[in-house]
C-alpha cells in the first residue's frame, strides 16, 4: 500500500483540486493496476517519509501485525482512524455458512461499541414518525441522521452537546445502526443541527402531540401544567437568565425556567421558556392561550401557579380546573371517605361547597403525609430552639439591636414553624444589650398545622372523591418528568452562554423526553416499570463488537457483530415489540 496525491479537474469552473488517496497495486490479466482502497481527503500534514510510515501502519492493522517499533502518536491515531473505515466500507454481509481453520491464539476483539439503546431508541423514533417529519422538514439525509443520533445520544449518556459529540465518534454503534459513519463528525455540526431543530420548535411539537395522541388513544380530557428551573455554570448571555429561586439550591447561579403542558399520561403537549426569577402565578394565562385545546379539558395545577387571579380567569374562560389551595382552613371532623388504602398510608376525604368561589373542596387527609409533617415538625423545632438557644446563651454581651436582627433571620430561614413561636427579647435597662431570650412554643395551633390535611379546589368537575384525587395527583408525571429530565437526560446544568444554544440545549432535551417517555410507557403496560436509568444500564451491555483471528493459510479474518441478547435484552425488546437488525459483516485480507 501507498499513498499518492491525484490531482482533479472541476468540469464546471475549470479549477485544479486534489486529494490523497490509499492506493494499492494488484495483479489483473492486463497487467500490473492500481486500485484505489481509500480518499484521505485534502489535508494532510504529513511529510513523504510520513506518508509511507503511515500507509504501512494501516496495512499492518488490517493484517493484524504488531509493529516492531513504537511511532508517533500522530500516524498511529490516523492509521487506527483510515484502517476503521477502510474495514467498514470493504466488509460484505455473507450469511452462508463458511469454514476456515485459525489459530485460536490470535483471536482478538477490538472496537466495541453499544448497540442496545440505540436500537429501541431509534425504534421508538420511527413509531413516533421523527424521521418523517425531519424530511418533510427538507432536511437533507445527513441532517437527519445527526438529529436522530443527538437525540439518542441525550437519551444514552445524559450530557452536553459536547458529551454527545464524543459520543457519537467514540463509544456508540448508532451510525451502524443509522447505516451511516460519524468518524469524520465535527462538533460544529451538532451545535448546527441543535440549533436546526429549535427553528422547527413548533412544527416538531404539534407533529409530536398528534402522533401520540393516535398511537395511544389519548382523550386528553386532562391538562398538567408546572414549572422548573435550572442553573448555569459560568455567564451566560441570555436574556432570559436570571437570579431567582432555585429547586436545587443554587443561589449562587443564574437560572432559566422550563415549563410544561403534559396530558393525563405523562405526554409533552408543549414547553416554554421563560426567565429565572419569573413569577409562577404570571405563566399561566401566556401558556394555555397558546395551547390548540379541541376539547375543554380539566387543568391541573399546583399552587404556585394557582392564585385567586388564575383561577378566576380559568372561570371566565370557562376552564374547569383542580388545585390544591394555598391556604389550610379550619377542617375539624369531617365526613371522611377512603379514597385509598394501602398498609402504608390510609387517604381519605370529603366534599364541602364554598358558597363564596362556587368551587367544590375536597378536604384531604393522608396518614403517611401526617407522619412526614410531624417528623418535620420536630426536626424543625429542633433546629430552631437550638438556634434561639445559641443566641441567647453567650459570654459576652450582645448588643440589643443585632439580637432582633438575628431573630428576624431566623425567621426567615424557617418560616414553616417560627409563626408558631412567641419570642420576647428582653434588654438591659439602658436597652442597649439583651438581658434575656425567652419563647413559647404554641403547640395547638402549629398541630392543626401538622396534621396531614390539605383542600383541593375545583370547578365544574362532575367527578367523585377518589376521581378527583386520583385526577389531581396525575401532577406527579409532571414531577417525574422534570425529575427525569434533569437526572436522567442532562438537562443541568447548562455550560453554553449564548442565547440560541441553551434554548436549542433545552429543547433537545425535550425531544428526548418525547422518545423516553414512549419506551417507558410501553414497558408499563407490560407491567415492566423500570427507571430509564435501569433501562439504559440493562441495555448497554449489549454492544457491537469486531473480532479478528488469522487462518491456517495466513490470511485475517475480520468479523464484527453484536453480542447475543441475554435473557433482561429480550425482556425488553419483546416489550418493546423491537428486534437488533444489524447484520454481522466480514472482512478477509
Amino acid at each position: 500500500m501507498f499513498i499518492k496525491k491525484s490531482v482533479k479537474t472541476d468540469k464546471k469552473t475549470g479549477k485544479k483540486y486534489f486529494s490523497y488517496q490509499l492506493v494499492k497495486s494488484i495483479r489483473t490479466e492486463k497487467g500490473p493496476r492500481q486500485k484505489i482502497l481509500l480518499n484521505l481527503g485534502s489535508k494532510l500534514d504529513l511529510t513523504k517519509k510520513e506518508k509511507k510510515i503511515l500507509a504501512n501502519r494501516i496495512e499492518e492493522i488490517i493484517s493484524g501485525i504488531t509493529p516492531l517499533f513504537i511511532i508517533c502518536k500522530k500516524i498511529e491515531k490516523l492509521a487506527q482512524f483510515f484502517a476503521t473505515f477502510l474495514i467498514r466500507k470493504e466488509s460484505q454481509i455473507n450469511e452462508q455458512k463458511e469454514y476456515h481453520e485459525i489459530d485460536i491464539n490470535t483471536i482478538d476483539h477490538e472496537q466495541p461499541r453499544t448497540v442496545g439503546i440505540e436500537s429501541i431508541s431509534f425504534a421508538a423514533i420511527k413509531e413516533l414518525e421523527l424521521d418523517k417529519k425531519l424530511k418533510e422538514l427538507k432536511l437533507s439525509k445527513r441532517q437527519e441522521q445527526l438529529a436522530i443520533g443527538s437525540i439518542i445520544g441525550k437519551l444514552s449518556i445524559a450530557g452536553s452537546e459536547l458529551a454527545i459529540y464524543k459520543w457519537l465518534k467514540n463509544e456508540s454503534g448508532i451510525d451502524e445502526v443509522l447505516e451511516t459513519d460519524f468518524k469524520k463528525l465535527s462538533l460544529r455540526k451538532i451545535y448546527e443541527i441543535t440549533d436546526l431543530l429549535l427553528s422547527h420548535k413548533e412544527e416538531l411539537e404539534i407533529h409530536l402531540e398528534n402522533t401520540e395522541r393516535d398511537l395511544f388513544g389519548l382523550k386528553e380530557s386532562i391538562v398538567l401544567y408546572d414549572l422548573t428551573n435550572t442553573y448555569f455554570e459560568g455567564r451566560p448571555l441570555h436574556t432570559k437568565a436570571k437570579r431567582g429561586r432555585s429547586k436545587e439550591k443554587r443561589t449562587d447561579c443564574l437560572l432559566i425556567t422550563l415549563g410544561l403542558v403534559l396530558n393525563q399520561k405523562g405526554f409533552i403537549k408543549k414547553s416554554h421558556i421563560f426567565e429565572g426569577n419569573v413569577a409562577e402565578v404570571t405563566t399561566l394565562k401566556k401558556i394555555i392561550s397558546e395551547l390548540s385545546l379541541t376539547k375543554n379539558p380539566i387543568i391541573v395545577m399546583d399552587a404556585g401557579v394557582a392564585s385567586n387571579d388564575n383561577l378566576k380567569w380559568l372561570r371566565d374562560k370557562n376552564h374547569p380546573y383542580i388545585v390544591v389551595s394555598r391556604s389550610k382552613k379550619d377542617m375539624e371532623d369531617p365526613n371522611y371517605k377512603i379514597i385509598k388504602k394501602s398498609k402504608e398510608n390510609i387517604i381519605k376525604g370529603c366534599f364541602k361547597n364554598n358558597e363564596e368561589t362556587g368551587e367544590i373542596e375536597l378536604h384531604c387527609h393522608s396518614t403517611d403525609r401526617q407522619k412526614k409533617e410531624e417528623d418535620m415538625q420536630t426536626k424543625f423545632q429542633e433546629c430552631f430552639e437550638k438556634k434561639l438557644q445559641k443566641i441567647s446563651f453567650s459570654k459576652r454581651k450582645k448588643s440589643y439591636t443585632k439580637v432582633l436582627e438575628m431573630i428576624g433571620r431566623l425567621k426567615q430561614k424557617y418560616p414553616i414553624i417560627a409563626p408558631y413561636y412567641e419570642i420576647k427579647v428582653i434588654p438591659d435597662k439602658e436597652k442597649k444589650y439583651l438581658s434575656a431570650i425567652t419563647w413559647d412554643f404554641q403547640k395547638n395551633r402549629a398541630e392543626k398545622r401538622f396534621l396531614g390535611k390539605y383542600i383541593l379546589r375545583a370547578n365544574q368537575v362532575a367527578l367523585s372523591e377518589k376521581e378527583l384525587w386520583e385526577t389531581y395527583v396525575m401532577l406527579t408525571e409532571v414531577e417525574d418528568s422534570f425529575r427525569c429530565m434533569k437526572s436522567e437526560l442532562g438537562l443541568r446544568p447548562i455550560y453554553h452562554q449564548k442565547e440560541k444554544r441553551i434554548d436549542a440545549h433545552l429543547f433537545l432535551t425535550v425531544l428526548a423526553y418525547h422518545v423516553m417517555h414512549i419506551i417507558r410507557h410501553k414497558l408499563r403496560n407490560k407491567n415492566l416499570k423500570y427507571s430509564w436509568k435501569t433501562i439504559r444500564s440493562i441495555m448497554r451491555t449489549q454492544i457491537r463488537v469486531t473480532s479478528s483471528m488469522k487462518t491456517k493459510e495466513g490470511k485475517v479474518i475480520r468479523i464484527r457483530k453484536t453480542t447475543k441478547t441475554e435473557l433482561a435484552h429480550k425482556e425488553i425488546y419483546n416489550a418493546l415489540n423491537v428486534s437488533p437488525s444489524i447484520k454481522p459483516t466480514k472482512f478477509i485480507i
